[in-house]
């Protein structure tokens, strides 16, 4: 019987040692199959990844290009709408003074004001498309589950600039407004210079009301049917708030053109365009972990 035991458990044990040998040959030949396949890929891979680096760079540059380009073009806008208050300014203070004058400060200032403002909305729009476009062009370049930042995985580019336009939607339809009526006070003060060269007299009940108040009630009725929406129909107190407004406007110009000089002399860099560097850094490192791996198969 002892006998017998002996002999059941070596063949046991021969037939555990053979399926272990058989397996063990098997992951062998597994693991000969997925290095042969990795190095059939790893060219192509590599050289993927190296034009999706090299291009994240490149469209990262496009943005920060146009950000750049679109700060300065806004600064011009403000710099112009800085001229455009010191006119207003001129043009409130002046009236009682020399009417023609101050007409034409005031229209050439409201004039400057509306082309500022549209200028500025639309180079927010440009900027905001063309980086939208960028974002949809470097979706493509990124791995499918990527999840660092959803807006740059979009592919769908119609829909990513849609959505850009639609958030200039309102601010472009509230300067559209204040062009239109710039542009119905602007009418209003060429027309008060024609008349001030036709009409001295109503000219100088005008600027007796400006400084004085004491003119008669008919007198009063004609300046403000003539001079209407302009700064010689206006009293001094609404001169006063007019100019008051005017220079906030002005200071916030200032200040937003300080700011903007600052920020393109640190090199205008835009934040879309830092996360698409972030992305093909990522890419990088990834890089550098398949070459480690084909460095460390091949030697």
């Amino acid at each position: 019987m002892e006998s017998d035991e002996e002999d059941a458990s070596r063949e046991a044990h021969g037939e555990t040692t053979v399926d272990s040998d058989v397996d063990d040959e098997d992951d062998i030949q597994n693991a000969l199959q997925e290095k042969k396949r990795f190095l059939e890929v790893y060219p192509q891979v590599k050289r993927e990844l190296e034009e999706s680096i090299r291009k994240l760079h490149t469209l990262a540059d496009k943005i920060d290009k146009v950000h750049r380009d679109c700060t300065i073009t806004q600064m011009v806008a403000k710099s112009t709408g800085a001229v455009s208050g010191v006119m207003a300014i001129l043009g409130l203070a002046l009236a009682p003074v020399t009417a023609g004058i101050s007409l034409g400060l005031s229209a050439t200032g409201l004039g400057l004001g509306a082309a500022a403002a549209v200028t500025s909305v639309s180079t927010t729009i440009v900027e905001a498309v063309s980086t939208a476009s960028v974002k949809a062009e470097a979706s493509e370049l990124l791995p499918r589950n990527n999840d660092t930042d959803s807006d740059i995985k979009s592919n769908n580019t119609e829909k990513i600039i849609k959505e850009a336009v639609e958030k200039s939607t309102p601010r472009m339809l509230s300067v559209s407004k204040n062009s239109f009526r710039n542009l119905e006070v602007m009418k209003k003060n060429i027309d008060a210079i024609k008349l001030t060269k036709a009409s001295p007299r109503l000219t100088n009940n005008a600027k007796r009301l400006m400084t004085t108040g004491k003119v008669s009630a008919r007198s009063t009725r004609q300046v403000k049917k003539a001079f209407g929406g302009t700064a010689l129909a206006m009293t001094k107190g609404a001169r006063i708030m007019g100019a008051a407004t005017a220079g906030l406007s002005l200071v916030l110009d200032v200040v937003s053109l300080i700011e903007d000089s600052i920020h393109l002399q640190e090199g205008a860099k835009a934040e879309s365009a830092e996360k698409l560097r972030q992305q093909a850094q990522d890419l990088e490192q990834k890089l550098q972990e398949l070459i480690r791996v084909h460095d460390s198969l091949t030697q």
